[in-house]
């Protein structure tokens, strides 16, 4: 087998990363693997975007979990606050008080407006805030695996 640079050069071994054959001229160890000179610089910058400090995923998730059940689903955003977006958590948590305050005055006035079907018309008022809270939770464990795996997180309003 032939280096895929060098074609007149016996290859001494394949890329581990894309699989390319390789001359002792282009191979390069990288953690006792061969990997070619473009892997090579590939998996130099990820190493250099891997957080020094872990997140917990399933601690972000209870962490928000908790904080709903706690502060009667106030702060399910807390998961957002542990990985370190302030912004989002502050955001969240505004929108959570403000859903919740609509789906309570539609739930409470909503029979008398509508004479007896309100509890109807209420349905898609009660699962926004569901479907909030339902993404929250998503969120804070994604966010943490993103966090771990060294991929690029924004705060929102960044």
């Amino acid at each position: 087998m032939k280096c895929y640079v060098h074609t007149d050069a016996d290859a001494v071994g394949t890329c581990v990363e894309c699989g390319k054959a390789l001359c002792a001229d282009c191979a390069v160890n990288v953690n006792d693997r061969i990997v070619c000179k473009g892997c090579a610089g590939r998996l130099a910058a990820q190493k250099a975007c891997v957080p020094e400090q872990k997140k917990e995923p399933v601690l972000a998730l209870i962490l928000s979990l908790i904080g709903g059940i706690v502060t009667s689903s106030l702060l399910f955003s807390l998961g957002q606050l542990y990985n370190g977006q302030v912004k989002k958590f502050i955001i969240l948590t505004v929108l959570n008080a403000t859903i919740g305050m609509v789906a309570v005055i539609v739930y409470a006035f909503g029979g008398a407006i509508t004479y007896g079907i309100g509890c109807l018309c209420c349905l898609p008022v009660l699962a926004m805030p569901m479907i909030l809270y339902v993404y929250e939770l998503y969120d804070a464990y994604d966010t943490a695996e993103r966090i771990n795996r060294g991929e690029p997180v924004k705060d929102w309003l960044d």
